[in-house]
Protein backbone atom coordinates (compact mmCIF):
# COMPACT_ATOMS: atom_id res chain seq x y z
CA UNK A 1 0.00 0.00 0.00
CA UNK A 2 1.08 3.32 -0.66
CA UNK A 3 1.97 5.93 2.04
CA UNK A 4 -1.26 8.75 1.28
CA UNK A 5 0.98 11.26 2.50
CA UNK A 6 3.66 10.91 0.37
CA UNK A 7 2.41 9.35 -2.66
CA UNK A 8 -1.19 12.15 -3.78
CA UNK A 9 -1.55 10.80 -7.47
CA UNK A 10 -1.95 13.69 -9.56
CA UNK A 11 -3.40 13.68 -13.40
CA UNK A 12 -1.34 14.64 -16.13
CA UNK A 13 -1.76 13.19 -19.38
CA UNK A 14 0.41 10.36 -20.76
CA UNK A 15 0.29 8.41 -23.99
CA UNK A 16 0.00 4.79 -24.12
CA UNK A 17 0.41 2.90 -27.72
CA UNK A 18 -1.73 -0.49 -27.93
CA UNK A 19 -0.62 -2.47 -30.41
CA UNK A 20 -2.62 -4.31 -32.54
CA UNK A 21 -3.12 -7.51 -30.91
CA UNK A 22 -3.72 -5.47 -27.22
CA UNK A 23 -6.53 -3.44 -28.73
CA UNK A 24 -8.40 -6.87 -30.11
CA UNK A 25 -8.02 -8.89 -26.76
CA UNK A 26 -8.66 -5.67 -24.67
CA UNK A 27 -4.89 -6.92 -23.45
CA UNK A 28 -1.49 -8.10 -23.60
CA UNK A 29 0.22 -10.77 -21.98
CA UNK A 30 3.41 -10.27 -19.77
CA UNK A 31 5.40 -12.55 -17.65
CA UNK A 32 7.43 -11.59 -14.55
CA UNK A 33 11.48 -10.71 -14.86
CA UNK A 34 14.08 -10.90 -12.19
CA UNK A 35 17.91 -10.22 -12.38
CA UNK A 36 21.01 -12.36 -12.07
CA UNK A 37 21.16 -15.36 -10.43
CA UNK A 38 25.09 -16.44 -9.45
CA UNK A 39 26.20 -19.85 -8.36
CA UNK A 40 25.46 -20.61 -4.61
CA UNK A 41 28.43 -18.83 -2.71
CA UNK A 42 28.90 -18.22 0.91
CA UNK A 43 31.90 -16.28 0.00
CA UNK A 44 30.26 -13.72 -2.11
CA UNK A 45 28.41 -11.01 -0.21
CA UNK A 46 25.94 -8.11 -1.89
CA UNK A 47 27.02 -5.06 -0.46
CA UNK A 48 24.31 -3.44 -2.22
CA UNK A 49 21.64 -3.47 -5.23
CA UNK A 50 20.39 -0.47 -6.96
CA UNK A 51 16.97 -1.48 -8.63
CA UNK A 52 14.88 0.57 -10.89
CA UNK A 53 11.70 -0.22 -12.70
CA UNK A 54 9.66 1.99 -15.18
CA UNK A 55 7.38 1.18 -18.10
CA UNK A 56 10.44 1.33 -20.60
CA UNK A 57 13.30 -0.08 -18.90
CA UNK A 58 14.36 -2.10 -15.81
CA UNK A 59 18.10 -1.08 -14.90
CA UNK A 60 19.80 -2.99 -11.71
CA UNK A 61 23.59 -2.06 -10.51
CA UNK A 62 24.87 -4.42 -7.93
CA UNK A 63 28.15 -4.57 -5.61
CA UNK A 64 29.48 -7.69 -4.48
CA UNK A 65 32.48 -8.61 -2.78
CA UNK A 66 34.40 -11.81 -2.08
CA UNK A 67 34.88 -11.96 1.28
CA UNK A 68 37.29 -15.38 1.06
CA UNK A 69 40.77 -14.68 0.99
CA UNK A 70 40.60 -16.77 -2.43
CA UNK A 71 39.18 -16.27 -5.95
CA UNK A 72 36.10 -16.95 -6.79
CA UNK A 73 34.98 -18.02 -10.02
CA UNK A 74 31.53 -19.02 -10.39
CA UNK A 75 28.39 -19.03 -13.01
CA UNK A 76 26.13 -16.03 -13.54
CA UNK A 77 22.92 -16.52 -15.23
CA UNK A 78 20.61 -14.38 -16.14
CA UNK A 79 16.96 -16.30 -17.12
CA UNK A 80 14.32 -14.96 -19.35
CA UNK A 81 10.85 -15.99 -18.62
CA UNK A 82 9.85 -19.79 -20.16
CA UNK A 83 7.69 -19.75 -23.04
CA UNK A 84 5.41 -22.16 -23.44
CA UNK A 85 4.47 -22.16 -26.91
CA UNK A 86 1.56 -24.65 -26.94
CA UNK A 87 -0.74 -21.61 -25.82
CA UNK A 88 -0.61 -20.85 -29.26
CA UNK A 89 -0.63 -16.73 -30.10
CA UNK A 90 -4.17 -15.51 -29.26
CA UNK A 91 -3.92 -16.90 -25.70
CA UNK A 92 -1.26 -15.46 -24.04
CA UNK A 93 -1.06 -12.34 -26.66
CA UNK A 94 2.32 -11.52 -26.02
CA UNK A 95 3.67 -8.19 -26.40
CA UNK A 96 7.65 -9.03 -26.63
CA UNK A 97 9.67 -5.85 -25.72
CA UNK A 98 11.99 -7.29 -29.05
CA UNK A 99 10.87 -9.50 -30.95
CA UNK A 100 14.10 -11.75 -31.11
CA UNK A 101 15.73 -14.48 -29.28
CA UNK A 102 16.71 -11.99 -26.82
CA UNK A 103 12.83 -10.55 -26.20
CA UNK A 104 13.88 -8.63 -22.98
CA UNK A 105 16.98 -6.56 -25.49
CA UNK A 106 19.20 -7.19 -22.42
CA UNK A 107 22.37 -5.25 -21.66
CA UNK A 108 25.48 -6.16 -19.19
CA UNK A 109 28.35 -4.36 -17.92
CA UNK A 110 30.81 -5.27 -15.05
CA UNK A 111 32.95 -2.82 -13.70
CA UNK A 112 31.85 -0.14 -16.25
CA UNK A 113 32.81 -1.86 -19.21
CA UNK A 114 30.45 -3.48 -21.05
CA UNK A 115 30.10 -7.65 -21.59
CA UNK A 116 28.40 -9.95 -23.94
CA UNK A 117 27.27 -12.95 -22.13
CA UNK A 118 26.20 -16.55 -23.81
CA UNK A 119 22.83 -16.83 -25.25
CA UNK A 120 21.53 -19.93 -24.34
CA UNK A 121 18.08 -21.84 -25.66
CA UNK A 122 16.69 -24.96 -24.34
CA UNK A 123 13.22 -26.97 -25.44
CA UNK A 124 11.45 -28.94 -22.70
CA UNK A 125 8.72 -31.04 -23.31
CA UNK A 126 6.38 -33.13 -20.76
CA UNK A 127 9.62 -33.09 -18.28
CA UNK A 128 12.27 -33.54 -20.76
CA UNK A 129 14.75 -31.97 -22.79
CA UNK A 130 13.91 -32.27 -26.83
CA UNK A 131 16.70 -29.13 -28.00
CA UNK A 132 18.39 -31.40 -30.37
CA UNK A 133 15.70 -32.97 -31.65
CA UNK A 134 14.27 -29.70 -32.40
CA UNK A 135 17.68 -28.48 -33.56
CA UNK A 136 18.25 -31.31 -35.69
CA UNK A 137 14.15 -30.90 -37.62
CA UNK A 138 15.18 -27.35 -37.73
CA UNK A 139 12.30 -26.22 -35.20
CA UNK A 140 14.03 -24.76 -32.83
CA UNK A 141 13.70 -21.64 -34.42
CA UNK A 142 9.83 -21.44 -34.00
CA UNK A 143 8.92 -18.64 -32.41
CA UNK A 144 5.55 -16.47 -31.36
CA UNK A 145 6.80 -13.04 -32.92
CA UNK A 146 7.86 -14.36 -36.42
CA UNK A 147 5.14 -13.51 -38.71
CA UNK A 148 3.01 -16.29 -40.71
CA UNK A 149 1.77 -17.87 -37.09
CA UNK A 150 3.51 -21.37 -36.42
CA UNK A 151 1.91 -22.58 -40.04
CA UNK A 152 3.83 -20.30 -41.88
CA UNK A 153 6.77 -21.09 -40.05
CA UNK A 154 6.90 -24.90 -40.17
CA UNK A 155 7.36 -24.51 -44.06
CA UNK A 156 10.98 -24.30 -43.86
CA UNK A 157 10.93 -27.57 -42.15
CA UNK A 158 11.41 -30.28 -44.07
CA UNK A 159 8.25 -32.62 -44.55
CA UNK A 160 9.68 -35.67 -43.41
CA UNK A 161 11.44 -33.99 -40.02
CA UNK A 162 8.18 -32.36 -39.37
CA UNK A 163 6.32 -35.29 -39.55
CA UNK A 164 8.94 -37.14 -36.89
CA UNK A 165 8.10 -34.19 -34.78
CA UNK A 166 4.15 -34.50 -35.25
CA UNK A 167 5.03 -38.22 -33.97
CA UNK A 168 6.45 -37.41 -31.31
CA UNK A 169 3.94 -35.13 -29.97
CA UNK A 170 6.20 -31.96 -30.61
CA UNK A 171 3.91 -30.48 -33.02
CA UNK A 172 -0.25 -30.87 -32.62
CA UNK A 173 -2.56 -29.29 -34.27
CA UNK A 174 -4.30 -26.54 -31.79
CA UNK A 175 -5.02 -22.72 -32.21
CA UNK A 176 -2.91 -23.76 -35.78
CA UNK A 177 -2.29 -26.43 -37.33
CA UNK A 178 1.17 -26.94 -36.52
CA UNK A 179 1.44 -25.55 -33.45
CA UNK A 180 4.21 -26.60 -30.90
CA UNK A 181 3.85 -28.27 -27.47
CA UNK A 182 7.52 -27.13 -25.79
CA UNK A 183 8.52 -24.75 -23.20
CA UNK A 184 11.31 -22.64 -24.56
CA UNK A 185 13.64 -21.60 -21.65
CA UNK A 186 16.40 -19.13 -23.03
CA UNK A 187 18.90 -17.35 -20.56
CA UNK A 188 21.77 -15.36 -20.53
CA UNK A 189 24.98 -16.78 -18.39
CA UNK A 190 28.64 -15.51 -18.14
CA UNK A 191 31.61 -16.63 -16.01
CA UNK A 192 32.48 -14.28 -13.27
CA UNK A 193 35.64 -14.39 -11.06
CA UNK A 194 35.43 -12.50 -8.11
CA UNK A 195 38.79 -11.43 -6.76
CA UNK A 196 39.48 -11.68 -2.89
CA UNK A 197 38.30 -8.99 -0.86
CA UNK A 198 37.40 -6.87 -4.39
CA UNK A 199 34.32 -5.01 -4.86
CA UNK A 200 32.97 -5.78 -8.25
CA UNK A 201 29.84 -4.10 -10.37
CA UNK A 202 27.63 -5.71 -12.21
CA UNK A 203 25.02 -3.91 -14.14
CA UNK A 204 22.35 -4.86 -16.13
CA UNK A 205 19.58 -3.07 -18.24
CA UNK A 206 16.32 -4.67 -20.39
CA UNK A 207 12.81 -3.70 -21.55
CA UNK A 208 10.24 -5.20 -19.17
CA UNK A 209 7.11 -7.37 -20.33
CA UNK A 210 4.34 -4.92 -19.67
CA UNK A 211 1.03 -5.96 -19.53
CA UNK A 212 -1.01 -3.54 -21.07
CA UNK A 213 -4.72 -3.56 -20.41
CA UNK A 214 -8.20 -1.86 -21.58
CA UNK A 215 -10.17 -0.82 -18.48
CA UNK A 216 -13.66 0.75 -17.83
CA UNK A 217 -14.07 2.05 -14.51
CA UNK A 218 -10.63 2.25 -12.93
CA UNK A 219 -12.45 3.24 -9.55
CA UNK A 220 -13.75 -0.16 -9.61
CA UNK A 221 -10.40 -2.62 -10.25
CA UNK A 222 -9.97 -4.44 -7.20
CA UNK A 223 -6.46 -4.74 -7.00
CA UNK A 224 -6.15 -8.43 -5.71
CA UNK A 225 -5.89 -10.33 -8.96
CA UNK A 226 -4.03 -9.74 -12.55
CA UNK A 227 -6.25 -6.66 -14.78
CA UNK A 228 -5.21 -8.02 -17.85
CA UNK A 229 -3.74 -11.84 -18.54
CA UNK A 230 -0.48 -13.09 -16.76
CA UNK A 231 1.37 -15.51 -18.76
CA UNK A 232 2.91 -18.58 -17.24
CA UNK A 233 3.24 -19.35 -13.55
CA UNK A 234 2.04 -16.18 -12.46
CA UNK A 235 -0.81 -17.27 -10.39
CA UNK A 236 -0.57 -15.81 -7.00
CA UNK A 237 -2.08 -16.86 -3.55
CA UNK A 238 -1.49 -13.36 -1.57
CA UNK A 239 -4.29 -11.62 -0.47
CA UNK A 240 -3.60 -9.07 -1.92
CA UNK A 241 -1.80 -8.24 -5.41
CA UNK A 242 -1.55 -4.60 -6.15
CA UNK A 243 -2.70 -3.16 -2.37
CA UNK A 244 -4.98 -0.77 -3.94
CA UNK A 245 -6.24 1.74 -0.90
CA UNK A 246 -8.98 4.72 -0.45
CA UNK A 247 -7.10 7.33 -1.37
CA UNK A 248 -6.03 5.95 -4.83
CA UNK A 249 -9.09 4.83 -5.54
CA UNK A 250 -10.36 8.49 -4.83
CA UNK A 251 -7.77 9.87 -6.97
CA UNK A 252 -9.35 7.43 -9.82
CA UNK A 253 -12.98 8.53 -9.08
CA UNK A 254 -11.81 12.38 -9.56
CA UNK A 255 -9.82 11.91 -12.56
CA UNK A 256 -12.72 9.44 -13.95
CA UNK A 257 -15.67 12.66 -12.67
CA UNK A 258 -13.43 15.07 -15.15
CA UNK A 259 -13.31 12.92 -17.62
CA UNK A 260 -16.03 13.57 -20.84
CA UNK A 261 -18.57 11.06 -21.12
CA UNK A 262 -17.87 7.83 -23.06
CA UNK A 263 -14.03 8.64 -22.96
CA UNK A 264 -11.97 6.19 -20.94
CA UNK A 265 -9.86 7.81 -18.49
CA UNK A 266 -7.27 5.38 -18.07
CA UNK A 267 -5.43 2.15 -19.34
CA UNK A 268 -3.92 -0.12 -17.25
CA UNK A 269 -0.06 -1.13 -17.21
CA UNK A 270 1.14 -4.34 -15.18
CA UNK A 271 4.70 -5.27 -14.33
CA UNK A 272 5.81 -7.80 -12.25
CA UNK A 273 9.74 -7.89 -11.04
CA UNK A 274 10.67 -11.71 -9.21
CA UNK A 275 12.93 -10.61 -6.10
CA UNK A 276 12.65 -14.05 -3.75
CA UNK A 277 14.57 -16.46 -5.95
CA UNK A 278 18.03 -17.34 -6.26
CA UNK A 279 19.42 -14.89 -3.49
CA UNK A 280 22.36 -17.56 -3.54
CA UNK A 281 25.18 -15.17 -1.49
CA UNK A 282 26.37 -14.69 1.87
CA UNK A 283 23.39 -12.47 4.13
CA UNK A 284 21.31 -9.58 3.29
CA UNK A 285 22.07 -7.10 1.22
CA UNK A 286 23.61 -4.72 2.98
CA UNK A 287 21.78 -2.18 1.21
CA UNK A 288 18.74 -2.20 -1.10
CA UNK A 289 17.32 0.96 -2.87
CA UNK A 290 14.10 0.75 -4.78
CA UNK A 291 13.15 3.83 -7.60
CA UNK A 292 9.79 3.79 -9.47
CA UNK A 293 8.76 5.66 -12.26
CA UNK A 294 5.63 5.41 -13.29
CA UNK A 295 5.82 7.46 -16.46
CA UNK A 296 4.15 10.74 -16.53
CA UNK A 297 3.12 12.92 -13.27
CA UNK A 298 -0.41 12.45 -14.14
CA UNK A 299 -0.19 8.38 -13.97
CA UNK A 300 -0.91 6.66 -11.10
CA UNK A 301 0.94 4.01 -9.22
CA UNK A 302 -0.48 1.20 -6.87
CA UNK A 303 1.75 -1.25 -5.20
CA UNK A 304 2.58 -3.26 -2.29
CA UNK A 305 5.12 -1.62 -0.67
CA UNK A 306 6.08 0.50 2.23
CA UNK A 307 8.04 3.36 2.36
CA UNK A 308 8.43 4.88 -0.27
CA UNK A 309 9.06 8.55 -1.01
CA UNK A 310 8.29 10.84 -3.98
CA UNK A 311 11.87 12.23 -5.40
CA UNK A 312 10.62 13.57 -8.39
CA UNK A 313 7.91 14.12 -10.72
CA UNK A 314 6.97 10.47 -11.30
CA UNK A 315 9.39 8.81 -9.56
CA UNK A 316 9.22 7.56 -6.25
CA UNK A 317 12.24 5.46 -4.07
CA UNK A 318 12.60 3.36 -0.90
CA UNK A 319 16.06 2.54 0.68
CA UNK A 320 15.97 -0.38 3.22
CA UNK A 321 19.41 -1.62 5.02
CA UNK A 322 19.89 -5.44 5.19
CA UNK A 323 17.61 -6.34 3.42
CA UNK A 324 16.02 -9.82 2.90
CA UNK A 325 13.23 -9.84 0.19
CA UNK A 326 9.97 -11.73 1.49
CA UNK A 327 8.01 -10.47 -1.76
CA UNK A 328 8.29 -9.97 -5.65
CA UNK A 329 7.24 -6.30 -6.42
CA UNK A 330 4.14 -6.44 -8.65
CA UNK A 331 3.20 -2.57 -10.13
CA UNK A 332 -0.24 -1.43 -11.45
CA UNK A 333 0.36 1.95 -13.08
CA UNK A 334 -2.98 3.64 -14.14
CA UNK A 335 -1.70 5.44 -17.46
CA UNK A 336 -3.66 8.26 -18.27
CA UNK A 337 -5.38 8.73 -21.23
CA UNK A 338 -4.03 11.03 -23.99
CA UNK A 339 -6.54 13.76 -24.46
CA UNK A 340 -7.65 14.44 -28.24
CA UNK A 341 -7.36 17.92 -29.61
Amino acid sequence: MLDRGLLSPLALMAALLLSGPAAANDSTGFQGTGGIELSASQDIRMLSEDLRIGLDEIRVSYVFRNVADHPVDTLVVFPLPDLDLSRGLTAPNWAFPTESPDFLGFQLWVDGRPLVPQLERRAFFQGREVTRDLEAAGALDLAPWKPGGYDGQVKAIPPAALERLRRAGLIRSGEDENTPQWVLRTRYHWRQIFPPGVNVQVRHAYRPFVGNALIGKAAEVDGRTVVGRLVGDGTSADADRYCLDAGTRRALTAAENRTPAGAMAFTAAEIEYILTTARNWRGPISRFRLTLDKGEPDNILSLCWTGLKKVGPATFESVVDDFVPDRDIRLLIFVRAKSRP
